[in-house]
């Protein structure tokens, strides 16, 4: 994981500091993606754990993370993608959570093959980056 690309918004929350909620960016989308769900975590879902959407009850505020997952993007930890009913998903870029987006576009009828593009160079730069 990229950890010296986290967000450090100025105005960060009572409810933790940017790297604490980086973290829990991930592990919300790592917890709602893949089997029995499709490889890639909605948004909603993560407003819903950290933000306490639609009533606000959570930890931190939405801009935060949006700042979170915007950090997380720049830092090549998650890729965002749309499926099949054009809503935003968000997947880590782990091997096996990028293999599993793989597996599910070659089962569509219509693969997206720029998504699986993206997957496979993900994985590529981190086994290059491994060695």
């Amino acid at each position: 994981m990229a950890t010296d690309h986290r967000s450090n918004s100025e105005g960060d929350d009572a409810g933790g500091d940017a790297e604490g909620r980086y973290d829990r960016v991930l592990s919300v989308v790592e917890h709602n993606s893949g089997d029995p769900q499709l490889p890639g975590c909605l948004p909603r879902a993560v407003y819903k754990v950290l933000v306490g959407d639609p009533i606000g009850t959570g930890d931190y505020k939405r801009d935060d993370v949006d700042d979170s997952i915007r950090a997380a993007v720049n830092a090549g930890d998650l890729i965002v993608w749309r499926d099949r009913n054009s809503h935003t998903r968000l997947t880590r870029t782990l091997d096996d959570d990028l293999r599993e987006l793989i597996g599910y576009e070659n089962e569509q009828e219509h693969s997206t093959t720029e998504l699986i593009e993206q997957a496979a160079r993900h994985i590529d730069d981190k086994e290059a980056t491994d060695e």
